[in-house]
């Protein structure tokens, strides 16, 4: 398909606004597993942590509560997109 002369800077323009949108809104990098102890128990609780892609750097968000079971923290999902903040 060919873009006119005009078309292709702006289409160049809708995927710059298109990036700066989820990165704004955060995208999903990945998660990690992030294990607490209860105090006078000894008792291992495991959290998810889904790291999302800003504009100024990679955050954390923790997800969903804690789990006695570490397979019950890694079936917790992470949405694709984080909350703006």
């Amino acid at each position: 398909m060919k873009l006119s002369s005009l078309g292709w800077p702006v289409f160049g323009l809708a995927v710059i606004v298109l990036i700066g949108l989820l990165l704004n809104r955060g995208l999903y990098v990945g998660s990690t597993i992030d294990v607490s102890m209860r105090q006078g128990e000894g008792k291992a609780l495991y959290s998810k942590s889904c790291r999302y892609l800003y504009l100024d750097g990679v955050h954390g968000i923790t997800n969903g509560p804690e789990s006695p079971l570490r397979e019950g923290a890694e079936s917790t999902p992470c949405a694709l997109l984080g909350n703006s903040s």
